[in-house]
């Protein structure tokens, strides 16, 4: 909304490319790819159709499937019934109400052990379950939209990207073959660090360490359970200590909201379950956005427990007699 209303509306093109990329080759590594395709058939870009395939064929990184993304994102603007013909592009990406509770437990739950471990997953799920049945029992079948949104927003602030973590991520085995499908096995590989540890002691600049980051990544991942102990050297710096707090504060914010849920109120419960989704970026960002998703919080509080018109009406009429 915030794009058509900065540009041309007519103009304005719109594209699932993530979706499409996964859809269409099984990966979301194409995404980039197939919106270059579409931006150039939509008069974007000055450049000729067969420079930019020449161009896709001469970096050599997954050229074949980067060549078809390019065509793909031109054919969705100049022939879009070509994607139902292909079958793709016929599924939307999931919405609250299409997602299943379990499968996203299920999903988060993995994610979590691998994180931290099956304790801390554990309390997670209990969490959410807990929510869950409140919101069941107040709502019905039609909760189902808020209790996702609570099994996202925990899972979000619950997984905060710290050093542990980012050092886990590097070595996934997943990660490091879709890097190798798209760029080659033998692709050098240079990592940009910038703790806030070492930029609390006054660092400026990022470190930039190829392979020999990998004994660390490996040494962090393994030092995993140190994370929020009084042993953790990176949980005493400003951020870690807000992402750690976050958690529970998430947790009694919903708590309050849910004490005043029902069918007339579900709209601004929703909306404040769904306020993590503020809580992105890094550092200074990232502290920015909280603050902002707390000034939010205290307004959708105040309209949910405000009263309804006509009570305030009630209360200035005198009793007779």
């Amino acid at each position: 909304t915030r794009v058509r209303r900065m540009t041309r509306d007519a103009d304005a093109l719109a594209l699932p490319a993530e979706t499409l990329a996964e859809q269409l080759f099984g990966s979301h590594l194409q995404a980039n790819m197939l919106l270059i395709g579409a931006a150039y058939q939509h008069g974007c870009l000055p450049l000729r159709a067969d420079s930019i395939e020449r161009a896709i064929e001469l970096n050599g990184a997954a050229a074949e499937s980067n060549v078809a993304a390019f065509r793909w994102g031109r054919a969705v603007v100049a022939r879009p019934e070509l994607l139902a013909e292909s079958g793709a592009g016929e599924r939307e990406p999931d919405s609250g109400h299409e997602r299943s509770l379990a499968d996203l437990l299920e999903r988060y739950e993995t994610e979590l052990v691998a994180y931290q471990d099956a304790g801390y997953a554990a309390g997670y799920a209990a969490d959410v379950q807990s929510v869950a049945a409140i919101v069941q029992e107040r709502l019905g079948a039609g909760g189902i939209e808020i209790a996702n949104a609570y099994a996202d927003g925990l899972y979000k602030l619950m997984a905060y990207k710290d050093e542990y973590e980012v050092a886990r991520l590097h070595l996934d085995v997943v990660e490091r073959a879709r890097r190798e499908a798209e760029f080659g096995a033998d692709a050098r590989v240079k990592v940009l660090l910038h703790p806030p540890l070492l930029r609390s002691l006054g660092m400026k600049r990022k470190l930039r360490v190829g392979r020999s980051a990998m004994p660390l990544f490996r040494v962090l991942r393994g030092s995993k359970r140190l994370r929020g102990t009084a042993f953790d050297p990176f949980g005493r710096t400003e951020i870690r200590r807000l992402e750690r707090a976050l958690i529970d504060e998430y947790r009694a914010l919903v708590a309050q909201a849910l004490d005043e849920l029902a069918p007339a109120t579900a709209a601004v419960v929703l909306q404040i379950v769904q306020l993590p989704d503020m809580v992105r970026g890094y550092e200074q960002v990232k502290l920015a956005n909280v603050e902002r998703m707390r000034e939010r919080a205290e307004e959708l509080l105040a309209q949910l427990t405000a009263p309804a018109a006509g009570e305030a009406v009630l209360e200035l009429i005198p009793a007779r007699g």
